[in-house]
């Protein structure tokens, strides 16, 4: 029994049941408590830490995430996602109730930074590698697309109602909610889905190796693409609410237009990703994701900021889907946890690279460049998308 349809060919006719709705809730409320320890920026700079040292605290989080993901990988072959998507969200729990004792820079902070890392490893590395096993390949595209609207959806929503805890409760409501939000994923995922065989209890089970994975040029340049968009996205993530404090701004506003923005994207692309080019969908996204993010400088005093952000979101939105899509092409059903795996972990480097690289640059040459800068490199994702001749429809082993 499968947790996503009773049986594989119902998928191809039907994207909505029960278990994907639940799902996409899950992944809702794991990122709300994702979006709202974007916040978490301000707390350090609280504490008195400089742009450097934040940057690395906010990166340690993706580090834990990465390290831990390829054996996240083959503990969901092993155990079952279900499991490891329960394992993860227990972690989260833990880290987010542990903020609260937090005051000051300490090896506590970098070790709940890392517990939390790791809980978001798990849940990522299930639910992502249930979800490229369980769709079916004509559904791919859409079933991205709508997991992309659930994630938006909350780092969009998030950053508003953070900054909103802040005011009127301090850092420790902040805390508090994003607690409650891994709470609500738990009741989710148990309400919604259940446990299913594992594969390596399915006869499949040969011991997948990463490496070959590796060696798929087209894979490969996937996952540079990958590393830069995730980067480009980071940037934005970690460095906003202080650039938007210094200029006496709001980042949640920036946060709800472009995110807002990308769930409507989501919506629309989601059909098309599955109908048409992918590669022709990267190519035309990486423009407005550049010039979204080299604006924010120039615009995040005036009126225009939200078409900043429109810029961005329409950017983010296209390139989450249609990475994601192609990712999930690659690989036998026995390699969708491992390819799973590799790919998100890389989304995650880039992460790490958007937080710690960024934090160094910002100390260096002022938030105002860092921003200018980071959209430029956002450019060379276009370059890997036209050089990588992605062609996953005529590559991938279902």
């Amino acid at each position: 029994m499968t947790l996503l349809s009773e049986n594989r060919d119902a998928t191809i006719d039907t994207l909505w049941n029960r278990p994907f709705a639940f799902l996409n809730l899950c992944c809702f409320l794991v990122f709300t408590n994702l979006g709202l320890l974007y916040l978490y920026p301000l707390a350090l700079d609280a504490m008195g830490n400089d742009k450097h040292a934040t940057g690395w605290i906010m990166g340690i989080f993706s580090i834990a995430a990465v390290l831990s993901r390829p054996f996240f990988g083959k503990l969901a072959i092993r155990k079952g996602e279900y499991r490891v998507i329960s394992l993860g969200l227990l972690l989260s729990f833990a880290a987010s109730l542990s903020y609260n004792l937090i005051t000051e820079f300490s090896p506590l902070l970098l070790f709940v930074r890392v517990v939390h890392g790791v809980g978001f490893s798990a849940f990522i590395a299930g639910s992502f590698s249930l979800l490229a096993r369980e769709i079916s390949p004509l559904k791919r595209g859409a079933a991205f697309s709508m997991i992309g609207v659930s994630i938006m959806a909350a780092i969009g929503f998030a950053p508003s109602i953070g900054e909103a805890l802040i005011s009127q409760y301090g850092f420790h409501g902040l805390y508090m909610a994003a607690a409650l939000s891994v709470i609500l994923a738990w009741a989710a995922l148990i309400i919604g889905l259940r446990p299913a065989l594992p594969l390596g209890q399915q006869g499949d089970h040969i011991g997948v190796r990463y490496l070959p994975l590796l060696k798929d040029r087209s894979f490969f340049f996937l996952l540079c693409s990958t590393i830069i968009f995730a980067h480009s996205q980071a940037t934005v993530a970690n460095f906003l609410a202080l650039i938007a404090a210094q200029n006496d701004a709001s980042s949640g506003r920036f946060f709800f237009v472009s995110y807002f923005t990308a769930i409507i994207i989501l919506i629309c692309v989601g059909g098309a990703i599955d109908r048409y080019g992918k590669l022709f969908l990267l190519c035309m996204a990486y423009p407005f994701l550049s010039l979204g993010i080299i604006l924010i400088p120039n615009t995040i005093h005036s009126l225009i900021f939200s078409i900043t952000a429109i810029l961005f979101g329409t950017g983010m939105g296209v390139l989450f889907a249609t990475h994601n899509a192609l990712a999930a092409s690659y690989g036998s059903i026995k390699e969708k946890p491992a390819v799973m795996s590799i790919f998100t972990a890389v989304y995650d480097m880039g992460f790490i690279t958007g937080a710690v690289v960024s934090g160094w640059l910002a100390s260096h040459i002022g938030l105002n460049m860092l921003f200018i800068s980071s959209g430029f490199f956002a450019f060379l994702g276009l370059l890997m998308a036209r050089f990588s001749k992605l062609d996953a429809c005529r590559r991938s082993r279902f």
